[in-house]
């Protein structure tokens, strides 16, 4: 299929150093929160992390209500749309996402998602002014940032990728040559350069976008490079500038590489299906959740915890289990030996072997889980990752279930157990407490 390898080996269609970008700003993302923290005293540490914590739940929660606020395109409702989607997908060698149309006016066009289905969402406010080619070349260049992973990174991080001034400034590097190979793929599959120019006129200028003279815009490009202040002001955004896109299609386009591309993606090749969704039965290992998806929930939800216990209000709660653990090693002192022999030394807990200040955090860890997937069946982590708690016929687990998955769970973390089997696809916990931790199932 072509969609494998139009970003691999030496062909690949990615901007140069794309991935060496992405990799630069993932090392330095820690350096460069501290100096934001700095820039702005008055957010602590831990109320930033809260603050890319809860905007990463509202992007999760904002995918969920498509069904509920936009138009699902389908074979009654614009018909055209999805027969776009499709040809594009079928050239491109992937599955066809699932596409929606919503009102808004900030972003014209956008694809999410961590994993199949993904979801196309078109701004109407957009659609009524473009032509045919030039909507088939933004269906293409966001179905290129669908097959090329930039969706499984820029879903956790904004609704669109690129409206989040944080994340422009962590990630914004990256995420400009992020939009540069997704053009790339826009203009292999568009009918010509004329409509890939019109459709990035359309996006930023909206209806005006029309009337725009591409020499006069091109001129306005010159005395950009004439002026590097002037440059620094794209540092600051996710997105290039407008001029800087136009001149990089262009020169893409007359290069030989791009006429070795389009004789590769002239012939369609056949629409890959989307997999039918099975009736609910028995949850298979495929079904659950891969170790990267469960790892990255548990880091989000431990920052959630780390970042509560550093507030305020943490700080005066962890004084108070201080100041108890204390009072519980005093009492241990003063136990009588008699009693001691009676129940035995490994009856009565020490200070000394075990403090349950250190375990505390992770206690409130398996508190805080256990609770919010008793009442809603995902933790926070979770809801950004598209996982979900269920038994094992795909049901809400009860609420024994659920407090037993996470006793289990606790005991397993404090010895090697859990260590073990991290790799494992059903926990341990997940076997005794008859439940499953699944990738969320696609939008119905």
């Amino acid at each position: 299929m072509v969609g494998a390898d139009l970003f691999t080996g030496p062909d690949s269609l990615r901007a140069p150093r794309e991935n060496l970008m992405l990799g630069l700003c993932t090392v330095f993302a820690p350096a460069a929160i501290a100096l934001i923290s700095l820039i702005f005293p008055s957010v602590s540490f831990s109320e930033f992390v809260l603050l890319i914590v809860g905007g990463m739940v509202f992007v999760s929660i904002s995918r969920g209500r498509l069904l509920g606020s936009s138009i699902r395109i389908e074979g009654r409702q614009l018909p055209e749309i999805q027969r776009l989607t499709d040809e594009v997908a079928a050239r491109l060698g992937m599955h066809s996402p699932q596409v929606f149309v919503r009102d808004d006016p900030a972003v014209p066009i956008a694809a999410v998602g961590l994993g199949e289905p993904y979801a196309l969402i078109i701004s109407s406010q957009y659609y009524e002014h473009l032509r045919r080619g030039e909507l088939k070349f933004l269906i293409a260049r966001e179905m290129g940032h669908i097959a090329a992973g930039h969706t499984r990174i820029t879903s956790l991080l904004s609704a669109s990728g690129r409206e989040n001034p944080v994340v422009a400034l962590v990630f914004g590097s990256w995420l400009r040559l992020t939009e540069y190979t997704a053009d790339r793929v826009g203009l292999l599959c568009c009918d010509g350069l004329d409509d890939a120019l019109g459709g990035i006129a359309i996006t930023t200028f909206h209806a005006i976008g029309r009337h725009v003279d591409m020499a006069v815009l091109a001129e306005q490009r010159r005395d950009l490079q004439a002026e590097p202040l002037l440059r620094m002001g794209e540092w600051i955004t996710g997105t290039p500038y407008a001029t800087n896109r136009l001149e990089e299609l262009r020169r893409f386009d007359a290069d030989p590489f791009a006429r070795h591309w389009r004789a590769r993606l002239t012939a369609p090749r056949q629409l890959v299906p989307v997999e039918a969704a099975a009736e609910p039965g028995a949850v298979s290992v495929r079904d659950c959740a891969p170790m990267f998806r469960r790892v990255g929930a548990a880091i989000i939800d431990y920052s959630v915890i780390a970042a509560i216990l550093k507030s305020p209000l943490g700080v005066q709660v962890s004084e108070n289990a201080t100041k108890a653990s204390k009072v519980s090693a005093a009492a241990d002192s003063d136990v009588p030996e008699w009693l001691k022999a009676l129940l035995g030394n490994h009856a009565v807990v020490h200070a000394t072997s075990f403090n349950p200040v250190d375990a505390f955090p992770l206690l409130i860890f398996f508190l805080y889980s256990a609770l919010l997937v008793a009442f809603s069946g995902q933790t926070l982590g979770m809801m950004v990752m598209e996982l979900r708690v269920v038994t094992t016929r795909f049901a809400r687990p009860s609420l024994f279930q659920t407090l037993w998955r996470y006793v289990v769970a606790f005991g397993a973390t404090l010895t090697t157990v859990a260590f073990f089997a991290i790799f494992l696809r059903i926990q341990p916990h997940d076997r005794l407490s008859r439940t499953r931790l699944i990738r969320g199932r696609k939008i119905a």
